[in-house]
Formats: structure tokens, C-alpha cells, sequence
């Protein structure tokens, strides 16, 4: 076990129960949603218009707003399109 995982105490390992959490400041929070809903609205945009596709990083075509939020909490979404042999479709799509 980690360091982090265990805290010795009179020399004997015990489980350390601690778990930090951040809390971020009422301005901060404000700011990310702000942020946040920008991001959103420009991705669906670009969904509407069909301006810009967006993929999975197993190479599926993210047609919904839904799919493509899902996919950047998950952290799946294509973010260089070179590395995954997309450069064609965007060329084309161009």
C-alpha cells in the first residue's frame, strides 16, 4: 500500500480516513458555469450548422449534443484529428 493509504500511528498502519475536497470560491464557481454554458452553446452551434464534427476516440461520429457532453466527461472525445486519420473528412468537409 501507498504512503497515502496508510498513516502509522505508535508504529502500527492504520487507514487514513482524510479526503481533501476543493472547494472552489463563489466568483470561481460562477466564472466555470459561465464558461461552461459558452462551451456548450459553441458545440451546439457547430452540431446545428454543421460546421465541425466531433468524434470518440474509438472513431465514432458524435451526432448529438449529449453524445459529445458525454464524451468529454469521459474523456473520449478527438481532440487532434491528425492522429486518428480523420485529416481527409475535415479537408473534404472544408
Amino acid at each position: 500500500m501507498s504512503h497515502l493509504q496508510l498513516v502509522k500511528q505508535n508504529g502500527k498502519p492504520r487507514s487514513n480516513t482524510f479526503k481533501p475536497v476543493l472547494v472552489p470560491r463563489p466568483e470561481e464557481q460562477a466564472a466555470a458555469y459561465e464558461t461552461a454554458l459558452e462551451l456548450v452553446a459553441q458545440i451546439d452551434d457547430h452540431l446545428t450548422n454543421g460546421t465541425r464534427h466531433y468524434r470518440a476516440a474509438s472513431g465514432e461520429l458524435l451526432r448529438t449534443l449529449d453524445q459529445v457532453v458525454n464524451a468529454i466527461l469521459d474523456d473520449t472525445l478527438v481532440s487532434d484529428v491528425k492522429d486518428y486519420g480523420y485529416q481527409r473528412e475535415l479537408a473534404w468537409a472544408a
